[in-house]
């Protein structure tokens, strides 16, 4: 029953450190208006970003919008 009680508080003390380290992606610019763009043309942009979190980011699987 001890040991149940003192690994349930390690938890508790432990797990607001654990929620607040992760990554965050943060976007220089979160869109960009292209105009007018006539069917033919070829366009592109590059977003910028950067990882503002204290952990590793890993980008499994990007999906356009």
């Amino acid at each position: 029953m001890f040991m149940r009680k003192f690994f349930l508080l390690a938890f508790l003390f432990l797990f607001p450190a654990i929620s607040y380290s992760q990554p965050s992606l943060t976007f220089d610019t979160e869109n960009y208006d292209f105009g007018i763009v006539a069917q033919s043309d070829t366009i592109e942009h590059t977003f910028e970003f950067s990882n503002k979190g204290d952990k590793e980011l890993i980008i499994k699987k990007l999906v356009p919008s």
